[in-house]
């Protein structure tokens, strides 16, 4: 009869042990539950906010194209002016219809014999700066555009442009 009272005793007292941990994990439970709600739902919906606003306006903008591309295989030169230096690059020609993308394939071969010839003359030096892009753009768009009778190349970009 001892041994049940104490066994009773002990397990009273590892009940109430178990009824304060339940409590204190509970109490827990609901104060993280509230900072979540009070402090991060809030700046979570800010966040949404002006990532919905943004959205917005971006629909409202119109989308601008380039319109018509095309890009060109890449070109791989020696350089101009000894050295052993090279040229890789690979451009995209923004065209002024659509059909003058035809014509370029169709032209493929004098457009690229054209590409590697103005290539080639050039010097590392020559090409390495920014104003001496803009001038290889400038007379690659010429050159190519005397091949052309249904269209006009309106801008040229490097997508690619390595000098080794």
């Amino acid at each position: 009869m001892a041994d049940d009272e104490a066994a009773e005793g002990a397990s009273s007292g590892g009940s109430k042990l178990l009824i304060i941990i339940l409590a204190i994990v509970l109490v827990l439970l609901i104060g993280g539950g509230a900072a979540v709600y009070f402090v991060v739902l809030p700046k979570i919906q800010q966040t949404e906010g002006k990532t919905i606003e943004t959205a917005e306006k971006e629909k409202a903008a119109p989308a601008v194209s380039l319109g018509s591309t095309i890009e060109l295989q890449p070109f791989i030169v020696n350089l101009s002016g000894g050295g052993g230096r090279y040229l890789k690059t690979t451009m995209v020609l923004q065209l002024s219809t659509p059909d003058v993308a035809k014509e370029i394939t169709n032209r493929a071969p004098q457009i690229k014999d054209a590409v590697i010839t103005i290539l080639s003359s050039k010097t590392a030096d020559e090409i390495m700066s920014v104003q001496g892009k803009y001038d290889l753009k400038t007379e690659i768009m010429r050159r190519v555009n005397t091949f052309l009778s249904t269209g006009v190349v309106r801008e040229l970009f490097f997508v690619e442009f390595v000098v080794q």
